[in-house]
């Protein structure tokens, strides 16, 4: 048949459909062989829109392209086909082409996909949600996008829009032939979709390997004199890096080998961004996470590139920094412990605890360093050492054994002996430590103001604090040292007056002045001794005074409250019991229903009245 005569032949059958000679199988055809000789014309976008009217396979359309675009395993088809006879596609016209058949694949995909979910609404059950035809169609369609979508996106004018529909495809849910979209993704050099299409899949170690091949190429000289080429908008290892570490913190316990694996040359490289991986969980609460003490034992096996400014490295800008230089892979399980007991991302178990304290020590001793007293004298990566684990005892949500830790803390660690003592909740040895040992007596107040003002004591600790001072051989003679050494004597004692007075003493009157409301007063005065001058505890009395004056006044304030507010009773009761009621023969009990009669009754607030012995108990 002739072009023009294929022409009207379809124009007839358009025109008039009901009155069509044709079944609808000739029809089809007709429309198919009008396709094809509107697509030899030139007329590529209605030759689609006829292939798609004839419902022609979609292996008949692809036939009309270059050999090189065709799945692998029916490009063969290529070469018996007598179905395009014309010059190869190349150009501009191959570009036109691909738009067009982009169209026609899309409603194809439509069509299948629609027909799908017809059947579902329609309660139409099978083994698999497609059949192997259809699964094997669509997986032609979408292998055929892609490449479609890889070529129009080298155009200039299409790039764009060419690249946001790829991203599209393989983001969502495709069946794309695997190996066919990965050859054909990684010859264009389009790794960001690559990269999207194996996390669709769920094809982690090939994206994770692909992320990795990429920084290790980014990493070397010959990647770096490549740079104008097109690489995805990514061109740094960097860059690279946080991709990888980005992709490892979604992956739950399912995939701890893939987390553990390709997170070691991060952890490697940039220990700051590596460490994130772990503190910075992304796993949905759907999936159970990687168990902390196997991220543990993961850190302490890695090892860290040898640099200068490790543990410094940039990181993301919402990710903690660390607070101490990731040198070692000791350092790098003591910062993840710490964060995330920290953030209370994590339910970490108290054996998880004690090993931040086990890592902390054993890092500060194998510094070989002379240890001071306090921490805040003690300088270098000791003193950093030394105050992170300071505050670790110190932080209210650690759960850690202060009783295990106490015999493995060296005794000249005075400071960490005492935030031990004080979580066992021996707040006097702690006392005697910071006013005996250090002689430090504003210490040893804030210590008391703290424990009062957290109410882990009460106000009894500023009087265990004035005994310290006025009975010290008491204290040393009768309660443990708190250390493994017995802490020296203090250069004061009761029978010399002088020393007594001078030290101890001036320290005791200075905690009387300032917190006379919180100590008992006969307390004290039974303490101190009867030489001193009374001159100094002016302050105390004073204080002392105005509180019993305030404690009268505000008693007797509650004791006119008092009065008034029982005459008001009284008042009220004296009206009340002038109220009378009238109860008629034939009233009854709102309770029981007999009549009320003579004998004793109640009238409730409400006005009911019941018998004495149907009354509500109280």
């Amino acid at each position: 048949m002739g072009n023009r005569r294929l022409e009207d032949a379809v124009a007839l059958c358009k025109l008039c459909p009901e009155e069509s000679p044709l079944s609808d199988a000739d029809q089809r055809k007709l429309y198919a062989d009008y396709g094809f000789d509107l697509f030899r014309s030139g007329s590529r976008q209605e030759a689609m829109n006829f292939f798609f009217e004839s419902e022609i396979d979609v292996m008949e359309v692809l036939l009309l392209f270059p050999r090189n675009l065709l799945p692998r395993k029916t490009s063969a088809l290529r070469k018996d086909s007598n179905t395009n006879k014309n010059r190869a596609l190349e150009g501009d016209e191959l570009v036109e082409s691909l738009l067009a058949l982009i169209g026609f694949l899309r409603r194809k995909r439509n069509a299948y996909l629609r027909h799908e979910d017809e059947s579902s609404a329609m309660g139409i059950r099978v083994e698999h949600s497609l059949g192997p035809s259809k699964e094997s169609a669509l997986e032609l369609i979408d292998t055929m996008l892609v490449k479609c979508l890889v070529v129009v996106a080298e155009k200039a004018e299409y790039e764009e829009r060419a690249k946001r529909a790829l991203l599209e495809v393989v983001t969502g849910q495709n069946w794309c032939e695997i190996g066919e979209a990965e050859i054909f993704l990684r010859a264009h050099r389009r790794f960001k979709a690559l990269l999207a299409f194996y996390s669709a899949r769920k094809l982690h170690r090939k994206a994770l390997e692909l992320l990795e091949d990429l920084e290790r190429s980014a990493a070397s000289a010959a990647a770096l004199a490549e740079r104008s080429e097109d690489t995805g908008d990514l061109q740094s290892s960097y860059d690279y890096m946080v991709l990888i570490a980005q992709y490892l913190r979604v992956l739950g316990r399912k995939h701890a080998e893939l987390v553990f694996e390709f997170s070691r040359r991060v952890l490697s490289v940039n220990p700051a961004l590596g460490l994130t991986i772990f503190t910075q969980r992304e796993v949905p609460d759907s999936k159970e996470d990687i168990d902390p003490a196997a991220v543990l034992q993961h850190l302490k096996s890695c090892s860290i590139a040898f640099s200068s400014d490790a543990g410094t490295e940039a990181v993301e800008e919402n990710a903690s920094k660390p607070t101490m230089p990731l040198t070692n892979s000791q350092m790098l399980a003591i910062e993840y412990l710490t964060q995330v007991i920290y953030q209370g991302t994590g339910q970490l178990t108290p054996r998880l605890h004690d090993e931040v304290v086990y890592l902390l020590l054993d890092s500060i001793q194998a510094q070989n360093q002379r240890l001071t007293s306090r921490v805040e004298s003690q300088r270098g990566l000791t003193g950093l050492l030394r105050r992170k684990l300071l505050e670790f005892l110190e932080f209210p949500g650690a759960v850690f054994h202060p009783e295990r830790m106490l015999s493995r803390t060296p005794v000249e660690m005075v400071d960490e002996h005492a935030a031990l003592l004080s979580k066992l909740g021996r707040h006097l040895e702690v006392l005697q430590l910071y006013a005996l040992e250090l002689k430090d007596a504003a210490l040893a107040e804030a210590y008391c103001n703290r424990c009062y003002e957290s109410k882990t004591a009460d106000s009894s600790i500023y009087s265990t604090l004035l005994k310290i001072y006025l009975r010290p051989q008491y204290h040393s003679s009768g309660a443990a040292s708190p250390v493994v050494g017995s802490p020296p004597k203090p250069s004061w004692n009761r029978s010399s007056s002088f020393g007594l007075q001078s030290e101890a003493v001036n320290a005791a009157i200075n905690v009387l002045n300032k917190y006379a409301e919180r100590i008992d007063v006969s307390t004290a005065l039974e303490m101190l001794p009867a030489d001193v001058s009374a001159a100094p505890l002016a302050g105390f009395f004073r204080r002392v005074l105005e509180r019993q004056v305030e404690r009268f006044r505000n008693g007797q304030v509650k004791k006119q409250l008092s009065k008034m507010e029982n005459f008001k009773v009284r008042e009220q009761l004296s009206t009340k019991r002038k109220g009378s009621v009238t109860v008629w023969s034939s009233q009854s009990c709102q309770s029981c229903g007999k009549k009320l009669g003579v004998g004793t009754f109640v009238r409730l607030p409400t006005g009911t009245l019941l018998h004495y012995s149907c009354q509500p108990v109280p």
